[in-house]
């Protein structure tokens, strides 16, 4: 059992956080966008990446599911 309750949380997680960035590209929200920016050159290089919001999101709802919405199902 437990390891269908892991399959269950992890598609619930993937989904949710899919569902989020899907909206911030669709409707232009610029903290929901995954934003990735990379550079090589002769110093090395350099990478960033922002807008975590929707990952923290996902964590959240699974969050919510494992304490309140799993009791009453």
């Amino acid at each position: 059992m437990k390891r269908n309750d892991f399959i269950k949380c992890l598609a619930l997680f993937l989904f949710s956080t899919v569902f989020l960035y899907g909206v911030g590209e669709t409707y232009d929200v610029a903290w929901l966008k995954f934003h990735f920016l990379g550079q090589y050159n002769d110093e090395g290089f350099y990478f960033s990446f922002s807008s975590l919001t929707p990952i923290l999101g996902g964590l959240l709802i699974v969050a919510l599911y494992e304490t309140k919405i799993k009791r009453l199902i």
